[in-house]
C-alpha cells in the first residue's frame, strides 16, 4: 500500500493537463498509472502465494479446498488494485466534478481491473516457485516494464492494446475509447486469469494443468491480437453524433452535451467572429464543432474563424521529398483569421513573428486583406505557388482602395 500510493501520486502529478472535463477522457486518461497499480499488486499476489509455499499449508489437514486458501491471501490484494483504480479516477477528475455531465466509463474501468486480475495472476503462479523477495520483485520490475514499455514503441504499434495502455491518449470531445481495444485488454487479461484458475483448481494433476492453462492463454492472445492489430496506434472511435445540440444558420453552432452550460457564449461570440470575417470577404465555416469545454472569448473567436478554412496540404505536399511552400503561408494566415474574428494578440499561441506580421497585414484596408488572403490560400493549397505574405507587395491595392 505505500508503494501503491506514492506510485499514484507521483505519476499523476504531471499528467492532468491533458485532462478535459468529459467522463470518457477522465476515465481513459487515469489508466495511465495502471502499470503501477498492476505491477504493485502482482507483486503483493507473488508475496502471499510465497508464503503459504514457505509455510507448506498444502500438506495440513484438507479442511478447505486451495481456491478458499489462496482466495483468502489474494481478495484483499484485488480489493486493494480495485480501490487504487477509482483513486486514480479521483486524481484525474476536475474539481468541479458535480457538473461534469454523464459517468465515469465502466468499459474502461473494467478492462484495468482486468489487467490488475490478470496480474495478481501472474503473481500467484511466480510466487508459487520463487522467494517472497524474489517473486515480488520480479513482479514489481516485469509489471512496470509491461506496462509502460509497449506504449513507446512505434512497432509493433498494437500491442499496447494488450496491457491496457491503448485508451490512454483519447479522448477529444467528439471521441469515446475504442471498443476493440478495450476487448483485446480484456481478451488476453482474461486468458491469464482463467489459467490463474485453473492452476489453482487442476493443483494436482500437473499435466492437464499445464495444457488446459496454455490452451486458455494462447487463445486469449490470439483473440487479443485479432481485435488489437487493425487499431495501430488509435485507441479511440466516434462519438454518436446524435448527441450534438444544433442551433443556428451560417454559421450552425453544434456543441456536446459538456458544453451545453456555455451555449450562449459560443453561440455570441461564433456570431461575432462570422460578422468580422464577411467585412474582409472571408466567408465563416457552415457549421462549427469546438474542442474545448468552458472556454474564454478569444478562444471561441479563435476557432470560429479557421474552422471555415481547410488547410489540408494537397497531394503534392505529401509525396517524398516534397517542398510545400504553403506551410509558411498557413503560419500567418491563422492568426490573421483570429485577428480578423476580434481575438487579442497576446492569447494567440502561434510564433511571436507570424502574429507581429499577421497585426501588420489588418492594418490594410479590407479589400486588400482579401486579396492577400487570396493570394496566400493559393500557396497553401498549390505546392508549385510560392507565398507573398509581405503587406508591402499589395501597396497598389492599399492605394486604389484609397
Amino acid at each position: 500500500m505505500v508503494i501503491l500510493l506514492a506510485g499514484l501520486l507521483f505519476f499523476s502529478s504531471g499528467n492532468k493537463d491533458a485532462v478535459i472535463p468529459y467522463w470518457e477522457s477522465i476515465t481513459a486518461q487515469s489508466t495511465l498509472i495502471l502499470a503501477v497499480i498492476s505491477a504493485v499488486c502482482g507483486a503483493g499476489a507473488a508475496w502471499e502465494t510465497a508464503r503459504l509455499r514457505e509455510s507448506d499449508i498444502s500438506t495440513w489437514a484438507p479442511s478447505r479446498t486451495d481456491l478458499r486458501i489462496i482466495g483468502e491471501r489474494l481478495v484483499p490484494v484485488a480489493i486493494v488494485g480495485l480501490l487504487a483504480i477509482f483513486s486514480s479516477l479521483a486524481i484525474f477528475s476536475p474539481g468541479a466534478i458535480l457538473d461534469v455531465p454523464g459517468w465515469p466509463n465502466l468499459g474502461v474501468l473494467s478492462a484495468a481491473y482486468a489487467v490488475v486480475l490478470a496480474h495478481i495472476s501472474i503473481g500467484y503462479l511466480i510466487g508459487r516457485k520463487l522467494s517472497r523477495l524474489l517473486g515480488p520483485a520480479l513482479m514489481l520490475i516485469g509489471g512496470y516494464f509491461w506496462g509502460f514499455w509497449p506504449a513507446a514503441l512505434a512497432d509493433p504499434s498494437w500491442l499496447r492494446h494488450l496491457n491496457g495502455q491503448g485508451v490512454g491518449d483519447c479522448c477529444r470531445l467528439d471521441q469515446v475509447p475504442s471498443t476493440r481495444s478495450l476487448g483485446a485488454t480484456v481478451a488476453f487479461s482474461s486468458g491469464l486469469i482463467v489459467a490463474g484458475l485453473i492452476a489453482i483448481t487442476l493443483r494436482h494433476h500437473a499435466r492437464r494443468r499445464l495444457v488446459l492453462a496454455s490452451f486458455v492463454s494462447l487463445a486469449g492472445l490470439a483473440g487479443a491480437v485479432v481485435l488489437a492489430v487493425p487499431l495501430g496506434f488509435t485507441g479511440d472511435q466516434a462519438r454518436d453524433r446524435s448527441l450534438l445540440w444544433c442551433t443556428g444558420s451560417r454559421p450552425q453552432v453544434c456543441l456536446w452535451p459538456e458544453q451545453r452550460a456555455r451555449a450562449d457564449d459560443f453561440v455570441h461570440w461564433s456570431h461575432e467572429a462570422s460578422r468580422e470575417l464577411r467585412i474582409v470577404g472571408v466567408e465563416p465555416a457552415e457549421s462549427i464543432e469546438f474542442a474545448m469545454v468552458a472556454p474564454d472569448r478569444d478562444s471561441v473567436l479563435a476557432a470560429a474563424a479557421t474552422s471555415g478554412i481547410s488547410f489540408d496540404p494537397p497531394s503534392c505536399a505529401q509525396e517524398p521529398y516534397a517542398e510545400y511552400p504553403g506551410d509558411e503561408a498557413a503560419l500567418v494566415i491563422y492568426p490573421w483569421l483570429a485577428l480578423v474574428a476580434g481575438a487579442q494578440p497576446r492569447s494567440l499561441t502561434w510564433p511571436e513573428e507570424a502574429v507581429q506580421l499577421a497585426q501588420k497585414v489588418r492594418e490594410m484596408p479590407p479589400a486588400s486583406q482579401k486579396q492577400w488572403f487570396d493570394r496566400n490560400m493559393r500557396s497553401v493549397r498549390d505546392c508549385s505557388v510560392e507565398p507573398e505574405l509581405s503587406p508591402a507587395a499589395y501597396a497598389s491595392s492599399k492605394r486604389g482602395a484609397s
